[in-house]
């Protein structure tokens, strides 16, 4: 095995040790009942398309992809990726509708929500979302989960996720 895939697979082990959940196996296993996952997450790609009229407005997309961490500078537990649509005003007021795919080890995770543009991407409130569903060991997952992105950080490159996680 290459020296880089036994790292990968050794910091995999040691993200579901930390978060608790049961290892993946053939048969597939399912990941604990209510469980909660605080995940940090750093953007590494961004991109906005800007739709219709120049300048920010309705239909105007936020592309991000990033790493997820268990707590900024701490353990890198996976990607994610996601796109911010605009409803209505603009990237300062109105509404957003999010999808978010996390990709941790056993699965992944889908997140969506309607959020407040400037609760999101202004004042960093916590904000509302709910789980989708996701694959692997999140097969059955469902639940509520929260959005987070700090004001002081520029550029929304950071995000704070807590993911209460119901399968069964």
């Amino acid at each position: 095995m290459h020296q880089y895939a036994k790292r990968a697979m050794a910091a995999a082990v040691a993200s579901i040790a930390a978060l608790g959940l049961p290892m993946v196996g053939p048969l597939g296993q399912t990941a604990a009942a209510d469980t909660t996952l605080v995940l940090y997450e750093h953007d590494t790609e961004q991109h906005v398309v800007d739709v219709g009229k120049p300048g920010p407005g309705p239909g105007d997309q936020f592309i991000f992809a990033g790493d997820l961490f268990d707590r900024p500078g701490g353990l890198f537990l996976g990607r994610t990726a996601g796109v911010c649509t605009t409803l209505t005003g603009n990237d300062k007021a109105g509404q957003q509708a999010c999808g978010v795919t996390m990709n941790l080890p056993g699965g992944q995770i889908a997140v969506q929500g309607l959020a407040d543009t400037a609760a999101l991407l202004g004042r960093g409130d916590t904000v509302p979302f709910y789980i989708a569903g996701g694959n692997g060991i999140y097969r059955d997952a469902r639940g509520d989960a929260t959005i987070q992105v700090p004001p002081d950080v520029p550029n929304e490159v950071d995000a704070n996720f807590v993911l209460n996680v119901v399968t069964g």
